[in-house]
């Protein structure tokens, strides 16, 4: 779709949200904004599966998008109202004659009574009446009759609209083969289910209209995993400088979350109030219940650091003392430590009207009240100090006493030198300060240029972004912090008090060797045998698919075959998404070498992954310098799937081996975060792969898929058609169940079928690290869903959706959450497992994790995070634990 094309169905969107936002009264119950988007959704997925083209996808989805704003000027006869209004909007947009024309017609075609002629009035009127075949059809009439109540000014009774409705769907019939596969079957029930009620003269039950569903927040949900963070700091069972490294990991999210989250947000709060009704924009005290709840973690935090942790680590022969806790030895080695490295390093600036210092995102400062000296004393002034953390490490090792390490933050030598740095004055005050800025790219700031050179302005611009977030030392005079906030232009919702030192996400780098005793206890990645080595993966390869199962087993199984493909003279060409990279990437080196072999070598590299750009733009300029074909980023669109392909010349002809994983193509993150990999050989996955990898080198291009599942094209409704699947089996009495790991679950649509789902007795399970806005164990709702989240050792970031298919599990890994940025704004593969032995081994695993009773937290109502009680005679489980010790039993067989 060209770029212009994008431009006028996002404008829109918008449009259309700001008009129900404006002007769509509050009693319409059905004829809402989720309807709305739920029929472009439909017409789009219909469209796509009947392969339509741009042109027709793009008059279809506007069509869909005004085919109900009529409703806001008349009821009766509100097709010609909504042709009116779209043919206004669109003559002020550039569209031309023609192509309005098209919509208006498809718009009127929306009518009950319309007679359908050619294909996209069969696809609109399908997507309009699609209702008719969910599970949800019974709550959405509800909605009609209560609208249709307050339209008439008339009670309409609940048998005679079950008349209405079973009237209603025998008369009804689909137009697309599409739709009455898709939909038929639940049609099918529905009808069968109100015959049954109605002969039996079962009073009909109150039903909630389904367009006020629950939703926990999705950033006290964030709030509420980092807490879960928090609780790992907490627990003793946790090796001591395990606790540690997750008070740093704490730190170092809830940092991310205000330069990320909170930043943007206070963007959106400066929109116009009906751009923010419109685009469903939290209120403003959002950011002041964030503010709270943060608070009180890190209160608690600060608590955990002071009274539990530092004693321990002292006890265990680990000192990190203040600068009034030193003896003379150290104090007089510091003082020349600090001579000698620290100060060429110390910059001051004073803080006064008119010339307020810039304070640089995520850096150390503190700000000196000052006093000169003499006796003819001049007025208080404050200064700002830096502190070189970056340039000098936050940790000093003091001179100590065999078997003890003293250590210092570079934060109290600072401190204990000032007097040095600051002479003929009195230091009155000195109190730590840190700024936190908005870190989001602002890409539409820039009109011209391609993704590549705007993210390389963007990457400028992050350093001076907007204040998101002023940490300071709880022990600040108010003065002194009402001066900051003057001077700095820094909002009061902006403003959270610390401790005496920030930054702790500083602990990670803690100096600490040796000590054994106080790590975990250590679980080396599993080696592949030697059969799956080099050349000999590619033999394993034509025989079976093989799961890869980092941190548990060694990464180096996938960049060594990478490697000696790179080297290979019989591979000839290779492709790759990088998203995420090492500045030392062993795989892009590899590529190089692929390169320096006469291969040919595509790269597709995402220059808009977060706080990763700078490296994915070196690596980029690197590999295209050598040779390399590089594709950077759309706009507007992230490339986030992790594919490889090897295409090898073997007895003369081309075979297609290919990589498909949900975590990135990094060695580092490989060590700690827990990802699924599916290396194959299979014609169908692999032809499918160099689909994608054709799609992304020529958007035009439309792939041919029929087991891969890619976002923004069908992601989304396949995954609603498979938990449609499951509620259909369910309605029909068989076992139904959906097994779901995820790092976030936001989207509401799909939450909405999952909902859906529980209501008609399909078991819902949800392993969620991060984000869960789906609220479990509600009466009617979702009273059969259970939700838990897993915080160990690993990182848990693989992604798999598991439908129970009457017993033939469909098994699925991904990169994509399921959150609208990921289904609707990303380049996303999902891929099946159809190798029955690679399902059955990541269907134990799934097992395992679900099973946990050691490190799982339950996901509740009151998002509490109380950890699954373990029965007795259950035995315990911790699940990275038992996977590890699972994969090494198989290994050794």
């Amino acid at each position: 779709m060209r770029r212009s094309e994008q431009e006028i169905l996002e404008k829109a969107h918008l449009y259309v949200r700001r008009w129900f936002a404006q002007r769509m009264p509050v009693h319409m119950r059905f004829h809402d904004l989720d309807h709305t988007l739920s029929v472009t959704r439909t017409a789009v997925a219909i469209g796509r599966a009947m392969r339509l083209g741009s042109e027709d996808l793009f008059v279809l989805e506007l069509a869909a998008l005004f085919h109900d704003t009529g409703y806001a000027l008349a009821y009766a006869g509100h097709e010609s109202r909504s042709a009116g209004i779209a043919r206004d909007y669109f003559s002020t947009q550039g569209l031309s004659g023609r192509r309005i024309d098209r919509v208006v017609g498809l718009i009127m075609a929306t009518r009950l009574e319309h007679r359908v002629r050619g294909t996209l009035q069969k696809v609109i009127q399908d997507a309009d009446s699609a209702k008719a075949g969910q599970a949800d059809f019974e709550q959405r009439s509800e909605g009609l009759r209560q609208e249709l109540e307050q339209v008439n000014g008339e009670r309409i009774g609940k048998r005679p609209w079950l008349r209405v409705n079973i009237a209603y769907l025998e008369k009804h019939a689909f137009h697309t083969a599409f739709a009455k596969a898709r939909y038929g079957p639940q049609k099918r029930i529905n009808l069968k289910r109100l015959h049954e009620r109605l002969a039996t003269k079962e009073k009909p039950k109150q039903l909630d209209p389904g367009t006020s569903y629950p939703y926990f927040d999705r950033d006290l949900s964030w709030l509420s995993f980092n807490e879960r963070v928090l609780q790992e700091a907490r627990d003793p069972k946790n090796p001591l400088l395990e606790r540690v490294k997750f008070l740093a990991i704490y730190s170092s999210n809830l940092d991310e979350f205000y330069r990320v989250r909170v930043a943007s947000l206070h963007a959106l709060g400066r929109l116009k109030r009906t751009d923010r009704a419109a685009l469903d924009i939290p209120p403003d005290k959002l950011i002041d219940r964030i503010n709270h709840e943060a608070l009180a973690q890190q209160q608690a935090f600060g608590a955990l650091w002071r009274e539990t942790l530092l004693p321990a680590l002292a006890r265990n022969g680990i000192r990190i003392l203040r600068e009034d806790e030193l003896n003379k030895d150290q104090e007089h080695y510091l003082r020349g430590y600090h001579a000698k490295h620290i100060a060429p390093h110390l910059n001051t600036a004073g803080v006064r009207p008119g010339n307020a210092p810039f304070i640089e995102d995520r850096k150390l400062y503190f700000v000196c009240r000052l006093q000169a000296s003499a006796k003819n004393k001049v007025k208080e002034r404050l200064v700002l100090v830096n502190i070189p953390s970056a340039e000098v490490g936050r940790f000093i090792h003091l001179p100590a006493s065999k078997g003890r390490v003293d250590l210092v933050f570079l934060d109290d030598v600072i401190r204990l030198c000032l007097n040095d740095l600051f002479k003929g004055h009195v230091v009155l005050e000195c109190h730590a300060i840190k700024l936190s800025r908005d870190a989001e790219l602002y890409l539409d700031e820039e009109f011209v240029g391609n993704v590549k050179e705007k993210v390389r302005k963007s990457l400028r611009k992050r350093r001076t972004g907007s204040p998101a977030r002023f940490l300071h030392d709880a022990a600040m005079p108010k003065k002194t912090l009402r001066a900051l906030r003057s001077l700095l232009g820094i909002e009061k919702q902006d403003i959270v008090t610390g401790g005496r030192y920030h930054h702790f996400s500083d602990l990670l780098t803690l100096p600490v060797k040796a000590h054994a005793n106080l790590r975990d206890h250590p679980w080396p990645a599993l080696k592949p045998s030697g059969s799956m080595t080099g050349k000999g993966l590619f033999q394993v390869l034509g025989q079976r698919d093989v799961l890869l199962h980092p941190p548990y087993q060694d990464f180096a199984l996938f960049t060594d075959w990478l490697d000696t493909a790179c080297r290979d003279p019989e591979v000839e060409r290779i492709s790759i998404t990088l998203y995420r990279v090492t500045e030392q990437s062993v795989v892009c080196n590899a590529l190089l070498e692929a390169l320096r072999s006469g291969k040919q070598v595509t790269v597709f590299v995402e220059v808009q992954a977060r706080f990763d750009e700078d490296i994915n733009l070196r690596w980029g300029d690197q590999l295209e310098k050598a040779g390399a074909r590089v594709l950077y980023s759309y706009e507007g669109l992230k490339v986030h799937c992790k594919l490889c392909l090897i295409e090898r010349r073997e007895r003369g002809r081309i075979i297609r081996y290919a990589f498909l994983g949900t975590g990135n193509f990094n060695e580092r993150t490989a060590r700690t975060y827990a990802d699924h990999a599916l290396l194959t050989r299979n014609v169908v996955l692999t032809k499918e792969v160099n689909e994608v990898f054709t799609h992304l080198a020529d958007r035009r291009h439309r792939p041919d898929l029929v087991h891969l599942l890619m976002a923004p094209t069908e992601l989304r409704s396949r995954l609603e058609q498979l938990i449609d699947k499951e509620i259909e089996n369910a309605s029909l009495g068989y076992e139904a169940g959906i097994l779901l790991k995820v790092n976030s679950l936001e989207d509401r649509a799909l939450i909405n079928k999952l909902y859906d789902a529980a209501r008609v007795g399909v078991r819902v399970r949800l392993i969620v690290r991060g984000i869960c806005c789906l609220i479990p164990g509600i009466p009617g709702v979702s009273h059969g869903i259970e939700a838990i989240s897993i915080v160990d050792r690993y990182l848990e970031h693989a992604r798999a959706y598991v439908f129970h298919d009457r017993g033939n599990a469909r098994v699925y890994l991904s990169s994509a959450d399921w959150m609208g940025r990921n289904l609707d704004r990303r380049v996303e593969v999902a891929f099946p497992l159809l190798d029955p032995a690679a399902r059955k081994e990541l269907l134990e695993l799934l097992e395992l994790q679900w099973s946990d009773n050691v490190k799982a937290r339950i996901i509740d109502q009151e998002q509490s995070n109380l950890r699954r009680r373990v029965v007795r005679g259950t035995p315990r489980v911790r699940a990275q634990h038992a996977i590890y010790l699972h994969l090494r039993r198989k290994d050794r067989k």
